[in-house]
Protein backbone atom coordinates (compact mmCIF):
# COMPACT_ATOMS: atom_id res chain seq x y z
CA UNK A 1 0.00 0.00 0.00
CA UNK A 2 1.29 3.46 -0.91
CA UNK A 3 2.03 5.84 1.93
CA UNK A 4 -0.76 8.39 1.71
CA UNK A 5 -0.72 12.10 2.28
CA UNK A 6 -4.16 13.59 2.71
CA UNK A 7 -4.67 17.20 1.62
CA UNK A 8 -7.90 19.18 1.94
CA UNK A 9 -8.45 22.14 -0.36
CA UNK A 10 -11.56 24.22 -1.12
CA UNK A 11 -12.99 25.12 -4.51
CA UNK A 12 -10.88 27.75 -6.26
CA UNK A 13 -8.00 27.02 -3.88
CA UNK A 14 -4.42 26.63 -5.12
CA UNK A 15 -2.04 23.68 -5.19
CA UNK A 16 1.69 24.43 -5.17
CA UNK A 17 4.70 22.07 -5.30
CA UNK A 18 6.70 21.46 -2.12
CA UNK A 19 9.71 23.26 -3.57
CA UNK A 20 7.74 26.51 -3.96
CA UNK A 21 8.64 29.45 -1.73
CA UNK A 22 4.95 30.34 -1.29
CA UNK A 23 3.61 29.71 2.23
CA UNK A 24 0.62 27.49 2.89
CA UNK A 25 -2.66 29.10 3.91
CA UNK A 26 -6.36 28.29 3.99
CA UNK A 27 -6.51 28.73 0.21
CA UNK A 28 -3.03 27.46 -0.73
CA UNK A 29 -1.96 23.84 -0.14
CA UNK A 30 1.35 22.11 -0.83
CA UNK A 31 1.63 18.81 -2.70
CA UNK A 32 4.70 16.76 -3.53
CA UNK A 33 6.57 17.61 -6.70
CA UNK A 34 5.60 14.21 -8.17
CA UNK A 35 1.92 14.82 -7.41
CA UNK A 36 2.11 18.33 -8.88
CA UNK A 37 3.65 17.05 -12.12
CA UNK A 38 0.99 14.31 -12.33
CA UNK A 39 -1.76 16.94 -12.02
CA UNK A 40 -0.08 19.02 -14.70
CA UNK A 41 -0.03 15.98 -16.99
CA UNK A 42 -3.80 15.62 -16.52
CA UNK A 43 -4.26 19.27 -17.37
CA UNK A 44 -2.22 19.26 -20.57
CA UNK A 45 -2.78 15.73 -21.87
CA UNK A 46 -6.19 15.92 -23.55
CA UNK A 47 -6.39 12.13 -23.77
CA UNK A 48 -6.75 11.93 -19.98
CA UNK A 49 -9.74 14.20 -19.51
CA UNK A 50 -13.11 14.19 -21.23
CA UNK A 51 -14.62 17.34 -22.70
CA UNK A 52 -17.20 17.79 -19.94
CA UNK A 53 -14.64 17.89 -17.13
CA UNK A 54 -11.44 19.18 -18.71
CA UNK A 55 -11.56 22.48 -16.83
CA UNK A 56 -11.50 21.13 -13.27
CA UNK A 57 -7.92 22.43 -12.96
CA UNK A 58 -6.28 25.45 -14.51
CA UNK A 59 -2.71 26.80 -14.50
CA UNK A 60 -2.07 29.75 -12.22
CA UNK A 61 0.63 31.80 -10.50
CA UNK A 62 0.96 32.57 -6.79
CA UNK A 63 3.47 35.26 -5.87
CA UNK A 64 5.33 34.52 -9.08
CA UNK A 65 5.48 30.77 -8.46
CA UNK A 66 3.89 28.03 -10.55
CA UNK A 67 0.55 26.78 -9.19
CA UNK A 68 -2.63 24.94 -10.15
CA UNK A 69 -6.05 26.29 -9.24
CA UNK A 70 -8.88 23.93 -8.42
CA UNK A 71 -12.06 24.98 -10.19
CA UNK A 72 -15.68 24.34 -9.24
CA UNK A 73 -15.41 20.57 -8.79
CA UNK A 74 -15.66 18.74 -5.48
CA UNK A 75 -14.75 15.21 -4.43
CA UNK A 76 -11.48 13.33 -4.23
CA UNK A 77 -8.52 12.88 -6.54
CA UNK A 78 -5.62 10.53 -5.87
CA UNK A 79 -2.22 10.61 -7.56
CA UNK A 80 -0.08 7.53 -8.29
CA UNK A 81 2.43 8.57 -5.61
CA UNK A 82 -0.24 8.24 -2.91
CA UNK A 83 -1.28 11.89 -2.44
CA UNK A 84 -5.02 12.12 -1.85
CA UNK A 85 -6.54 15.52 -2.58
CA UNK A 86 -9.96 16.18 -1.07
CA UNK A 87 -11.80 19.09 -2.68
CA UNK A 88 -14.64 20.59 -0.64
CA UNK A 89 -17.14 23.28 -1.69
CA UNK A 90 -16.35 26.87 -0.83
CA UNK A 91 -19.17 27.53 1.60
CA UNK A 92 -18.40 30.84 3.27
CA UNK A 93 -20.57 30.35 6.35
CA UNK A 94 -19.17 26.87 7.10
CA UNK A 95 -15.46 26.76 7.89
CA UNK A 96 -15.56 23.46 9.76
CA UNK A 97 -14.52 20.58 7.45
CA UNK A 98 -16.91 18.15 9.07
CA UNK A 99 -19.83 20.55 8.62
CA UNK A 100 -18.90 21.14 4.97
CA UNK A 101 -18.75 17.39 4.30
CA UNK A 102 -22.16 16.99 5.95
CA UNK A 103 -23.63 19.65 3.65
CA UNK A 104 -21.95 18.19 0.56
CA UNK A 105 -23.08 14.60 1.19
CA UNK A 106 -26.59 15.87 1.94
CA UNK A 107 -26.64 17.70 -1.40
CA UNK A 108 -25.26 14.70 -3.29
CA UNK A 109 -28.25 12.64 -2.17
CA UNK A 110 -30.39 14.84 -4.44
CA UNK A 111 -28.11 14.59 -7.46
CA UNK A 112 -29.83 13.16 -10.52
CA UNK A 113 -28.95 9.46 -10.91
CA UNK A 114 -27.39 9.77 -7.47
CA UNK A 115 -25.44 6.84 -6.05
CA UNK A 116 -26.15 8.22 -2.57
CA UNK A 117 -29.93 8.29 -2.79
CA UNK A 118 -30.51 4.70 -1.68
CA UNK A 119 -27.92 4.73 1.07
CA UNK A 120 -28.51 4.97 4.80
CA UNK A 121 -29.33 8.35 6.32
CA UNK A 122 -26.95 7.43 9.13
CA UNK A 123 -24.05 7.84 6.75
CA UNK A 124 -24.67 11.56 6.74
CA UNK A 125 -23.08 11.50 10.19
CA UNK A 126 -19.88 9.75 9.07
CA UNK A 127 -18.41 13.08 8.05
CA UNK A 128 -15.41 12.99 10.41
CA UNK A 129 -13.76 10.75 7.81
CA UNK A 130 -12.19 12.07 4.59
CA UNK A 131 -14.73 12.14 1.81
CA UNK A 132 -13.00 9.28 -0.05
CA UNK A 133 -13.62 7.01 2.95
CA UNK A 134 -17.28 8.12 2.99
CA UNK A 135 -17.57 7.14 -0.68
CA UNK A 136 -15.91 3.78 0.04
CA UNK A 137 -18.29 3.14 2.91
CA UNK A 138 -21.31 3.77 0.66
CA UNK A 139 -19.97 1.32 -1.94
CA UNK A 140 -19.02 -1.37 0.58
CA UNK A 141 -22.46 -1.06 2.16
CA UNK A 142 -24.10 -1.60 -1.22
CA UNK A 143 -21.94 -4.66 -1.97
CA UNK A 144 -22.62 -6.06 1.50
CA UNK A 145 -26.38 -5.82 0.87
CA UNK A 146 -25.86 -7.44 -2.53
CA UNK A 147 -24.04 -10.40 -0.94
CA UNK A 148 -26.89 -10.94 1.52
CA UNK A 149 -29.32 -11.17 -1.41
CA UNK A 150 -27.06 -13.55 -3.28
CA UNK A 151 -24.05 -13.39 -5.58
CA UNK A 152 -25.11 -14.43 -9.07
CA UNK A 153 -23.21 -17.04 -11.10
CA UNK A 154 -23.34 -17.74 -14.81
CA UNK A 155 -22.32 -20.45 -17.26
CA UNK A 156 -18.76 -19.85 -18.43
CA UNK A 157 -17.41 -21.60 -21.54
CA UNK A 158 -14.10 -23.37 -20.81
CA UNK A 159 -11.68 -25.26 -23.02
CA UNK A 160 -9.35 -27.81 -21.44
CA UNK A 161 -7.33 -30.92 -22.28
CA UNK A 162 -8.77 -33.46 -19.83
CA UNK A 163 -8.19 -37.15 -19.11
CA UNK A 164 -11.92 -37.76 -19.50
CA UNK A 165 -14.56 -36.75 -22.00
CA UNK A 166 -16.73 -33.85 -20.87
CA UNK A 167 -18.97 -31.58 -22.92
CA UNK A 168 -18.05 -31.20 -26.59
CA UNK A 169 -14.94 -32.72 -28.18
CA UNK A 170 -13.01 -30.03 -30.10
CA UNK A 171 -11.73 -32.33 -32.83
CA UNK A 172 -9.15 -30.06 -34.61
CA UNK A 173 -7.65 -28.99 -31.28
CA UNK A 174 -7.81 -32.57 -29.98
CA UNK A 175 -5.84 -33.92 -32.96
CA UNK A 176 -3.27 -31.12 -32.70
CA UNK A 177 -2.77 -31.47 -28.93
CA UNK A 178 -3.12 -35.21 -28.43
CA UNK A 179 -1.38 -36.91 -31.34
CA UNK A 180 0.90 -38.50 -28.74
CA UNK A 181 -1.21 -38.35 -25.54
CA UNK A 182 -4.00 -40.67 -26.70
CA UNK A 183 -5.56 -40.81 -23.24
CA UNK A 184 -6.54 -37.09 -23.26
CA UNK A 185 -9.51 -35.23 -24.73
CA UNK A 186 -9.51 -31.58 -25.77
CA UNK A 187 -13.03 -30.50 -24.86
CA UNK A 188 -15.23 -27.46 -24.47
CA UNK A 189 -17.82 -27.35 -21.69
CA UNK A 190 -19.88 -24.88 -19.66
CA UNK A 191 -19.29 -24.46 -15.96
CA UNK A 192 -21.56 -22.57 -13.54
CA UNK A 193 -19.24 -20.01 -11.93
CA UNK A 194 -19.42 -16.56 -10.31
CA UNK A 195 -16.94 -15.40 -12.98
CA UNK A 196 -19.24 -12.94 -14.76
CA UNK A 197 -18.74 -9.26 -15.75
CA UNK A 198 -20.61 -7.75 -12.80
CA UNK A 199 -18.65 -9.74 -10.23
CA UNK A 200 -15.32 -9.03 -11.94
CA UNK A 201 -16.00 -5.29 -11.75
CA UNK A 202 -16.94 -5.50 -8.08
CA UNK A 203 -13.78 -7.51 -7.37
CA UNK A 204 -11.69 -4.86 -9.19
CA UNK A 205 -13.28 -2.06 -7.16
CA UNK A 206 -12.69 -3.97 -3.92
CA UNK A 207 -9.03 -4.47 -4.80
CA UNK A 208 -8.61 -0.77 -5.52
CA UNK A 209 -10.27 0.18 -2.22
CA UNK A 210 -8.09 -2.34 -0.34
CA UNK A 211 -5.00 -0.52 -1.66
CA UNK A 212 -6.41 2.95 -0.99
CA UNK A 213 -8.54 2.96 2.17
CA UNK A 214 -6.91 3.69 5.53
CA UNK A 215 -10.08 3.64 7.67
CA UNK A 216 -10.22 0.51 9.84
CA UNK A 217 -13.96 -0.22 9.44
CA UNK A 218 -13.72 0.08 5.66
CA UNK A 219 -10.60 -2.11 5.59
CA UNK A 220 -12.29 -4.83 7.66
CA UNK A 221 -15.47 -4.91 5.55
CA UNK A 222 -13.43 -4.79 2.34
CA UNK A 223 -11.43 -7.88 3.43
CA UNK A 224 -14.64 -9.74 4.25
CA UNK A 225 -16.10 -8.94 0.83
CA UNK A 226 -12.84 -9.86 -0.92
CA UNK A 227 -13.17 -13.30 0.68
CA UNK A 228 -16.70 -13.63 -0.75
CA UNK A 229 -15.42 -12.76 -4.24
CA UNK A 230 -12.20 -14.77 -3.87
CA UNK A 231 -13.07 -17.12 -6.77
CA UNK A 232 -13.76 -14.17 -9.10
CA UNK A 233 -10.83 -12.74 -11.10
CA UNK A 234 -10.31 -9.01 -11.51
CA UNK A 235 -11.58 -7.41 -14.70
CA UNK A 236 -9.01 -7.33 -17.48
CA UNK A 237 -11.06 -4.87 -19.52
CA UNK A 238 -13.43 -2.75 -17.43
CA UNK A 239 -14.95 -0.98 -20.43
CA UNK A 240 -15.86 -4.28 -22.06
CA UNK A 241 -17.23 -5.73 -18.83
CA UNK A 242 -19.42 -2.68 -18.21
CA UNK A 243 -20.91 -3.11 -21.69
CA UNK A 244 -21.71 -6.78 -20.87
CA UNK A 245 -23.50 -6.06 -17.59
CA UNK A 246 -27.07 -7.35 -17.59
CA UNK A 247 -30.02 -5.40 -16.26
CA UNK A 248 -32.67 -8.12 -16.04
CA UNK A 249 -34.92 -9.05 -13.14
CA UNK A 250 -32.42 -11.40 -11.52
CA UNK A 251 -29.75 -8.67 -11.47
CA UNK A 252 -31.80 -5.79 -10.05
CA UNK A 253 -29.97 -5.93 -6.71
CA UNK A 254 -26.67 -5.40 -8.54
CA UNK A 255 -27.69 -2.04 -10.05
CA UNK A 256 -26.41 0.36 -7.36
CA UNK A 257 -23.19 -1.59 -6.82
CA UNK A 258 -22.38 -1.46 -10.53
CA UNK A 259 -23.08 2.27 -10.66
CA UNK A 260 -20.65 2.72 -7.78
CA UNK A 261 -18.13 0.58 -9.68
CA UNK A 262 -18.41 2.98 -12.62
CA UNK A 263 -17.59 5.84 -10.29
CA UNK A 264 -14.76 4.17 -8.37
CA UNK A 265 -13.13 2.56 -11.40
CA UNK A 266 -13.15 5.85 -13.30
CA UNK A 267 -15.83 5.22 -15.93
CA UNK A 268 -17.96 8.14 -14.74
CA UNK A 269 -15.13 10.27 -13.50
CA UNK A 270 -13.46 13.34 -14.97
CA UNK A 271 -10.03 11.76 -14.84
CA UNK A 272 -9.09 8.32 -16.10
CA UNK A 273 -5.78 6.90 -14.99
CA UNK A 274 -3.24 5.98 -17.63
CA UNK A 275 -0.63 3.28 -17.25
CA UNK A 276 -0.60 0.44 -14.76
CA UNK A 277 -1.22 2.42 -11.55
CA UNK A 278 -4.89 2.59 -10.61
CA UNK A 279 -5.97 5.68 -8.71
CA UNK A 280 -9.23 6.98 -7.30
CA UNK A 281 -10.86 9.97 -8.95
CA UNK A 282 -14.40 10.93 -7.94
CA UNK A 283 -15.27 14.52 -8.82
CA UNK A 284 -18.61 16.31 -9.27
CA UNK A 285 -19.36 19.77 -10.76
CA UNK A 286 -20.84 22.02 -8.08
CA UNK A 287 -23.15 23.85 -10.50
CA UNK A 288 -24.97 20.61 -11.28
CA UNK A 289 -25.08 19.55 -7.61
CA UNK A 290 -26.61 22.89 -6.63
CA UNK A 291 -29.10 22.88 -9.50
CA UNK A 292 -30.33 19.34 -8.75
CA UNK A 293 -30.45 20.06 -5.01
CA UNK A 294 -32.63 23.15 -5.47
CA UNK A 295 -34.94 21.35 -7.92
CA UNK A 296 -35.42 18.36 -5.61
CA UNK A 297 -36.16 20.46 -2.52
CA UNK A 298 -38.60 22.65 -4.47
CA UNK A 299 -40.48 19.50 -5.51
CA UNK A 300 -40.69 18.51 -1.83
CA UNK A 301 -41.96 21.96 -0.81
CA UNK A 302 -44.42 22.39 -3.70
CA UNK A 303 -45.87 18.97 -4.64
CA UNK A 304 -48.76 20.72 -6.44
CA UNK A 305 -46.33 22.24 -8.98
CA UNK A 306 -44.32 20.60 -11.75
CA UNK A 307 -40.63 21.49 -11.38
CA UNK A 308 -38.84 20.75 -14.65
CA UNK A 309 -35.02 20.97 -14.72
CA UNK A 310 -33.13 21.92 -17.89
CA UNK A 311 -36.34 22.65 -19.79
CA UNK A 312 -36.15 23.08 -23.56
CA UNK A 313 -38.66 24.07 -26.22
CA UNK A 314 -38.16 27.82 -26.53
CA UNK A 315 -35.73 29.63 -28.84
CA UNK A 316 -34.30 33.12 -28.78
CA UNK A 317 -34.84 33.37 -32.56
CA UNK A 318 -38.25 31.99 -33.42
CA UNK A 319 -37.67 31.75 -37.18
CA UNK A 320 -34.78 32.25 -39.57
CA UNK A 321 -34.90 30.61 -43.01
CA UNK A 322 -37.46 28.13 -41.73
CA UNK A 323 -35.56 27.20 -38.55
CA UNK A 324 -35.62 28.23 -34.90
CA UNK A 325 -32.23 29.21 -33.52
CA UNK A 326 -30.41 29.63 -30.20
CA UNK A 327 -32.27 27.24 -27.89
CA UNK A 328 -33.03 28.50 -24.39
CA UNK A 329 -32.39 26.10 -21.51
CA UNK A 330 -33.34 27.56 -18.12
CA UNK A 331 -32.29 25.54 -15.09
CA UNK A 332 -35.84 25.31 -13.73
CA UNK A 333 -39.29 25.86 -15.20
CA UNK A 334 -42.15 25.64 -12.69
CA UNK A 335 -45.60 24.87 -14.10
CA UNK A 336 -49.07 24.55 -12.68
CA UNK A 337 -51.99 23.15 -14.65
CA UNK A 338 -49.93 23.32 -17.83
CA UNK A 339 -49.08 27.02 -17.40
CA UNK A 340 -45.62 28.46 -16.79
CA UNK A 341 -45.66 30.05 -13.33
CA UNK A 342 -41.99 30.79 -12.87
CA UNK A 343 -38.65 30.40 -14.63
CA UNK A 344 -35.55 30.19 -12.45
CA UNK A 345 -31.79 29.85 -12.82
CA UNK A 346 -29.48 28.56 -10.11
CA UNK A 347 -26.04 30.15 -9.83
CA UNK A 348 -23.22 28.64 -7.79
CA UNK A 349 -21.65 32.04 -7.12
CA UNK A 350 -21.21 34.42 -4.23
CA UNK A 351 -23.09 37.71 -4.35
CA UNK A 352 -22.88 40.53 -1.83
CA UNK A 353 -26.13 42.01 -0.52
CA UNK A 354 -24.09 44.86 1.04
CA UNK A 355 -22.72 46.07 -2.30
CA UNK A 356 -23.23 49.84 -2.39
CA UNK A 357 -23.41 49.88 -6.19
CA UNK A 358 -26.70 47.93 -5.90
CA UNK A 359 -25.48 45.45 -8.51
CA UNK A 360 -24.57 42.94 -5.78
CA UNK A 361 -21.95 41.24 -8.02
CA UNK A 362 -24.76 39.86 -10.20
CA UNK A 363 -23.56 39.25 -13.75
CA UNK A 364 -25.07 41.50 -16.39
CA UNK A 365 -25.16 38.47 -18.69
CA UNK A 366 -27.37 36.67 -16.17
CA UNK A 367 -29.75 39.64 -16.15
CA UNK A 368 -30.04 39.56 -19.95
CA UNK A 369 -30.55 35.80 -19.83
CA UNK A 370 -33.38 35.97 -17.29
CA UNK A 371 -35.09 38.77 -19.24
CA UNK A 372 -35.02 36.56 -22.36
CA UNK A 373 -36.55 33.72 -20.34
CA UNK A 374 -39.31 36.03 -19.06
CA UNK A 375 -40.21 37.14 -22.58
CA UNK A 376 -40.01 33.75 -24.29
CA UNK A 377 -41.73 31.74 -21.54
CA UNK A 378 -44.28 34.54 -20.93
CA UNK A 379 -43.56 34.57 -17.19
CA UNK A 380 -44.09 37.82 -15.32
CA UNK A 381 -41.77 36.63 -12.53
CA UNK A 382 -38.33 35.12 -12.99
CA UNK A 383 -35.94 34.12 -10.23
CA UNK A 384 -32.19 33.91 -9.67
CA UNK A 385 -31.25 31.50 -6.87
CA UNK A 386 -27.86 31.78 -5.18
CA UNK A 387 -26.46 29.86 -2.19
CA UNK A 388 -27.24 31.32 1.23
CA UNK A 389 -24.12 32.74 2.89
CA UNK A 390 -24.23 34.41 6.28
CA UNK A 391 -23.21 38.05 6.10
CA UNK A 392 -23.00 38.01 2.29
CA UNK A 393 -26.38 36.86 1.09
CA UNK A 394 -28.89 35.77 3.72
CA UNK A 395 -32.09 37.57 2.63
CA UNK A 396 -33.94 38.16 -0.63
CA UNK A 397 -32.97 41.31 -2.52
CA UNK A 398 -35.53 43.92 -3.43
CA UNK A 399 -37.15 42.90 -6.74
CA UNK A 400 -35.68 44.15 -10.03
CA UNK A 401 -38.36 45.68 -12.29
CA UNK A 402 -37.68 45.02 -15.98
CA UNK A 403 -40.71 47.03 -17.04
CA UNK A 404 -43.37 45.49 -19.31
CA UNK A 405 -44.71 43.87 -16.09
CA UNK A 406 -41.65 41.58 -15.89
CA UNK A 407 -39.86 41.31 -12.56
CA UNK A 408 -36.78 39.49 -11.31
CA UNK A 409 -36.41 38.16 -7.76
CA UNK A 410 -33.02 37.18 -6.35
CA UNK A 411 -33.24 34.82 -3.38
CA UNK A 412 -30.86 32.82 -1.14
CA UNK A 413 -31.08 29.06 -0.75
CA UNK A 414 -29.85 27.42 2.45
CA UNK A 415 -27.55 24.50 1.61
CA UNK A 416 -27.80 22.62 4.90
CA UNK A 417 -30.01 19.54 4.30
CA UNK A 418 -31.12 19.55 7.95
CA UNK A 419 -32.49 23.10 7.68
CA UNK A 420 -36.14 23.56 6.77
CA UNK A 421 -36.92 24.93 3.33
CA UNK A 422 -39.88 26.93 4.72
CA UNK A 423 -38.40 30.43 4.53
CA UNK A 424 -37.39 30.02 0.90
CA UNK A 425 -40.70 28.28 0.19
CA UNK A 426 -42.56 31.31 1.53
CA UNK A 427 -40.61 33.63 -0.77
CA UNK A 428 -41.34 31.49 -3.84
CA UNK A 429 -44.97 30.96 -2.81
CA UNK A 430 -45.33 34.74 -2.72
CA UNK A 431 -43.85 34.91 -6.22
CA UNK A 432 -46.33 32.31 -7.47
CA UNK A 433 -49.30 34.10 -5.95
CA UNK A 434 -48.35 37.42 -7.54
Amino acid sequence: MLKQRHIVVREFGYLIPDQSAVSESQTVKRVSVRAFHYLQSLLYNEGNIDDEHKHFLRPARKLGSEALQVCNYVGVLQTPCGTQIEILPKIHDADNEEEVRFILIGMLRYLRSSYFRESRNAMLHDTKMPIAEIFFRYFLGEVNRLVKKGVRSDYVAKEENLVFLKGKLMLPNHIRANSVMKHRFFVQYDEYLPDRPENRLIRSALELIAKTSVESTNQRLCRELQFVFDDVPESRDCKSDFSKCRNNRSMVHYQHSIEWCRLILGHRSPVSSKGTTNTISILFPMERIFEDYVAARLRQSFPEYQVKPQNTGQYLVKEHKGHSMFALRPDLVIDRNGKHICVADTKWKRIDQNDRSHKYSISQTDMYQLYAYARKYDCKRVVLIYPHMDGYFDKALDPFDFGDEFRLDVIPFDLNPSVSCDSMANIIANIFEN
